[in-house]
């Protein structure tokens, strides 16, 4: 959380030095609760980042032990189904082929969409922005908006928590944003520049419809609990979410 809560503790230090020894007792008294309260705060999004932390964990568990063994496997199995068509002889036996080969490669592309979606593995060769890329080229022809996505920037390679909130946050934005069935296209630029990443996403009325929905609140609190993380919505049809990268 950038410039919120953890400005506002030395603020109180800075007031309680300043105070007389002679301040009302509830002056004191409110100066103690607000303190408490931070605490509180503090403790309830380290609590948030530890849990976003263990299932990001278990996410590439699944995805490296699992889904992508799985993928190999089907591949594998399209290898074969090629080499059986070209010794096949009779009609039959070509067209079970044909069949065959159809269905695995339908399976082959839902596991691809289910493996990205739990963890981008591909992230660790291509970096965050062509994980995104990839993501979005598989689910581009299922969404209901049409999605514009460009980079801007120098876009150098992060710590590893950056990368996967970058990615996280805008796969979840996207669904967010697809799921109103109110937008019709929708623009994302990420930008890199002086230390900051700003992710900035464009839509007819995209804000003031964002608002109206619940899942869209609870991300807004997901990202409040970050550090140096934040939303700025600019107007009703624009916001950005940044990521200071450079303390």
């Amino acid at each position: 959380m950038m410039n919120r809560i953890g400005d506002i503790q030395p603020l109180i230090q800075d007031y309680r030095s300043k105070i007389s020894a002679n301040e009302s007792e509830l002056t004191i008294k409110i100066l103690d609760d607000y303190e408490e309260l931070l605490q509180l705060f503090n403790q309830k999004n380290e609590m948030i980042n530890r849990i976003w932390d263990f299932h990001e964990n278990k996410k590439y568990q699944l995805a490296q032990e699992t889904l992508d063994p799985l993928e190999q496997i089907l591949y594998s199995s399209l290898l074969g189904i090629r080499t059986l068509d070209q010794e096949a002889q009779s009609d039959s036996a070509k067209n079970y082929l044909a069949s065959l080969k159809k269905e695995i490669e339908k399976q082959l592309n839902y596991l691809k969409k289910a493996s990205i979606s739990v963890y981008p593995l591909c992230m660790q060769d291509l970096g965050p922005y062509g994980a995104i890329k990839s993501y979005y080229e598989l689910f581009k022809d299922g969404k209901n908006i049409t999605i514009d996505i460009d980079f801007k920037g120098t876009l150098k390679r992060q710590p590893h928590k950056v990368e996967i909130h970058i990615f996280r946050f805008i796969q979840h934005l996207i669904q967010i944003i697809d799921n109103l069935n109110t937008v019709v296209s929708l623009s994302v630029t990420i930008n890199e520049k002086d230390g900051r990443i700003v992710i900035t996403f464009v839509g007819e009325a995209l804000v003031e419809r964002l608002n109206h929905s619940s899942n869209y609140q609870l991300f807004k609190e997901l990202v409040d609990s970050i550090e140096d993380v934040e939303i700025l919505e600019k107007n009703e049809s624009t916001f950005n979410l940044v990521l200071q990268t450079i303390r």
